[in-house]
């Protein structure tokens, strides 16, 4: 028996032309940022298949963007009211969230992270508080 051919059922084959659209789009409009993930996302060469490492790829970047949700009232909440730890490493890792916090704010306003700037003054007044 043959199948219907007027069927509208087909299934979804992406084209070279849809590929070309997203390479013209994320590589070669911004090629830092592309090396950038490229290089993060290395780890993926192991997957079986170029799908399987699409699919890790966009996981590792789902669950990325998860973590930088939170904000650091939750990082600090969930570390205080974790009664399992001793509280000499809950408070080290309470300060270890709120310099890693900071730093990424300052860098994030193009602060450098060298030449005794603010960042490195920064660092000094957390280190003695972390432990590494």
């Amino acid at each position: 028996m043959r199948p219907a051919e007027d069927s509208f059922e087909t299934p979804y084959t992406p084209t070279f032309n849809e590929f070309s659209r997203v390479v013209t789009k994320h590589v070669l409009g911004g090629q830092e940022r592309f090396n950038e993930l490229k290089q993060r996302l290395e780890m993926c060469e192991h997957a079986t298949s170029k799908a399987g490492a699409a699919a890790l790829g966009y996981l590792i970047a789902m669950e990325e963007k998860e973590a930088e949700s939170r904000n650091i009232y939750d990082v600090v909440l969930e570390q205080v009211e974790d009664n399992g730890e001793d509280s000499c490493i809950r408070t080290e890792a309470i300060f270890a969230a709120i310099y890693k916090w900071l730093d990424k704010k300052f860098e994030g306003e193009g602060y450098p992270d060298h030449d005794g700037g603010c960042r490195s003054v920064l660092h000094e007044a957390f280190d003695i508080y972390m432990v590494t």
